[in-house]
């Protein structure tokens, strides 16, 4: 429930109505009557700093026949609250002195029971306020470690409790043991009512599933499905008629028509085929939907198009509502759900226009102030150390202005203006600052977990520079960090798309707030609903690691391939280069040769020499030897002498 109220619930008998409200820093408990000609009353009572309320019942005590208030507290205690005469009739104590979750009177047994986070469960006799017994649910069910709403009922003619946890137990205290087992929600169990004798209904905390129970029977028998999250319940049944009324997140009331004739719903004789799979469990929508609006003409900002409701409650054919107006004064009005022959009159989407109330003066009010009421101070003892008659102070005020203006010189004017346009600078400047170091968002933020202001945390969280989240949960309260864990992990279940922007908020939280969040009792409860997220997220972690494996062969298969076909690009190319010389060369390529090479027909020795080189090569040696015979020849010739010679130089005459 979001706003100044915590939580409101309507006594048994529809006459008065009961509020938690934040005064402060304090809980104040306010009672009021619905109807101010029957017995009315109009209490409120404020509670110590440290003493925080956790929940609240109506009882009515055997000595008195009165109605008082059961309210439970995170210090461990119970407050019996008589609303009548607005004072605390006693104080229960438990030696746990931890907080409790739920406190229930059975007419039953005649006894009050309660339980807490540690998962006790006390009994209380009312008459003397004092405790009977005790026991810890962990010793009978292993794997349950809080009791989140306690009811009783009678089965096989003996009295029973019914515990919830995220499943309902059907406990004997005859035999203190577990009878049945119910199966639950996948959240904590934030409401319980017992119907008749036979059936009981359930609602959980952040869910917007409704189910259905009869004792004879450990299955669901009919499941009702809101547009939203269930804050609340009331039944009401008349005329053998029956209605559901449920308040979703969004403040709207979810009528559920004729939601006992669902319990008697039976699979046709068509689906036989699939009994196996059958469970003869039906699950409907609501019927309609009912909202309060203002009238289109005063509608200013999106709560003015849809009002908070804070509760409900069925009396005979009608149905009762409160909302809010001026943020603390509660109204009330009433819808007949049927008519005097039995005809459903809900049957479709209402809107009902409610115009903005103003809150009147009071005839013995004078100024706000109670004229019957003693005055704080006497004017006519004020002492007035300077100043002007209050009479002139308005006179006295233009005159100074009017001088003022007259004296000022346009260069002073100027100066002015500077100043001012350099002061709203550094005050931007600084304001820049404080958003970039985290100490505005702080401020906001611990004001919007401490208010359970949604619309608030909403503007805190669309931040998503990494050093302003840093700073601002460094300045958070570590205590309220939980809080805000709860709030995201309640936001990624309603829109897993938010996992990634509100990630960095998560790790922020958990890396500078961890140690002091892991020395905070009974963890695994307030931290239930982030570790279900969790859980879900790391339950798909292993399919995508194996898709990304997948992948990762995939593109190495794809970098593979494209590194071989640029190889075999490469090597082509230089065989195309190496061609291109052979064909540039003087080397002659007969093709003919290459093939009966090839078939075997001619055999080559490839280190075998040219013929035609080595052709070459021995006429060149030809060459070179007749060269030098002929040289010798001319040496010869030079060294024999001629005959003309020989003549003159012989003696001897040749005939």
């Amino acid at each position: 429930m979001s706003g100044p109220v915590l939580q409101a619930k309507f006594d048994n008998s529809g006459r008065y109505l009961a509020s938690i409200f934040v005064s402060l820093d304090t809980h104040q408990i306010r009672v009021q009557s619905v109807n101010s000609s029957q017995t009315p009353i109009n209490a409120s009572f404020n509670l110590d700093k440290s003493s925080k309320v956790t929940n609240f019942n109506w009882i009515e005590l055997n000595s008195t026949k009165t109605q008082h208030i059961a309210v439970c507290l995170n210090k461990g205690s119970i407050l019996i609250y008589s609303p009548h005469t607005n004072d605390i009739v006693c104080e229960l104590t438990t030696s746990s002195n931890v907080s409790l979750l739920d406190f229930h009177y059975s007419n039953f047994t005649q006894t009050a029971w309660s339980s807490d986070i540690d998962g006790n469960v006390c009994e209380w006799d009312m008459n003397s306020f004092s405790l009977l017994q005790s026991f810890k649910i962990g010793d009978f069910i292993e794997s349950v470690v809080s009791i989140y709403q306690i009811s009783s009922c009678i089965y096989l003619g003996e009295p029973h409790l019914l515990l919830a946890a995220n499943s309902i137990y059907l406990f004997s205290l005859k035999t203190r043991k577990v009878v049945k087992t119910f199966p639950g929600h996948i959240q904590p169990i934030g409401c319980i009512a017992c119907i008749n004798e036979d059936m009981f209904i359930t609602s959980a905390k952040g869910d917007r599933f409704i189910n259905l129970y009869s004792l004879e029977k450990t299955t669901t028998k009919a499941i009702f499905v809101a547009s939203t999250s269930v804050q609340s319940l009331a039944f009401g049944k008349l005329y053998e008629k029956s209605a559901l009324i449920a308040i979703n997140e969004n403040g709207n009331l979810e009528v559920f028509n004729d939601f006992l004739g669902d319990a008697k719903f039976t699979p046709s004789s068509n689906a036989l085929k699939k009994k196996r799979k059958q469970i003869g469990v039906s699950s409907r929508p609501s019927n309609s939907t009912i909202k309060i609006s203002r009238p289109e003409a005063e509608i200013k900002n999106p709560q003015d198009s849809n009002i908070m409701i804070n509760t409900v409650n069925v009396q005979d054919d009608n149905i009762l509502f409160t909302w809010l107006e001026s943020s603390n004064i509660s109204y009330f009005d009433a819808i007949k759900w049927v008519d005097e022959v039995g005809n459903y009159l809900i049957t479709s989407n209402k809107t009902v226009i409610k115009n903005k109330m103003e809150v009147k003066a009071h005839q013995g009010m004078s100024y706000g102030h109670d004229t019957a009421a003693p005055r704080l101070y006497n004017e006519s003892h004020a002492i007035v150390n300077d100043g002007s008659n209050v009479r002139d102070l308005e006179k006295v005020v233009v005159d100074e202005e009017d001088d003022e203006e007259e004296e000022e010189a346009i260069a002073e004017k100027l100066e002015r203006l500077a100043m001012k346009q350099q002061k709203n600078t550094s005050q931007r400047k600084r304001k820049l600052e404080d958003n970039k170091n985290g100490i505005s968002l702080s401020v906001i933020l611990s004001q919007s977990l401490t208010n359970n202001d949604h619309t608030l945390l909403e503007t805190v969280l669309q931040n998503n520079d990494i050093k302003t989240i840093q700073n601002t949960i460094s300045r958070l309260n570590p205590y309220l960090a939980v809080v805000l864990l709860d709030r995201l992990s309640e936001k990624i279940q309603r829109q897993a798309s938010r996992f990634n922007q509100l990630n960095s908020w998560l790790k922020w939280i958990l890396v500078i707030h961890g140690p002091v969040i892991a020395s905070l009792p009974d963890l695994n409860t307030k931290l239930y609903s982030l570790h279900s997220v969790l859980a879900k997220k790391t339950d798909t972690l292993p399919r995508l690691l194996e898709l990304k494996g997948r992948l990762n062969l995939v593109y190495d298969e794809m970098n593979l391939k494209s590194s071989i076909e640029q190889r075999e690009k490469v090597n082509d190319e230089e065989e195309e280069e190496e061609v291109m010389v052979v064909e540039e060369s003087d080397v002659e390529y007969v093709e003919d040769l290459d093939d009966a090479q090839f078939s075997g027909e001619v055999d080559i020795d490839v280190n075998e020499r040219d013929d035609y080189l080595d052709s070459d090569e021995e006429e060149e040696e030809e060459g070179v030897g007749e060269e030098e015979e002929d040289d010798d020849d001319d040496d010869d010739d030079e060294n024999i002498q001629s005959l003309d010679e020989l003549d003159n130089n012989s003696d001897i005459e040749i005939n």
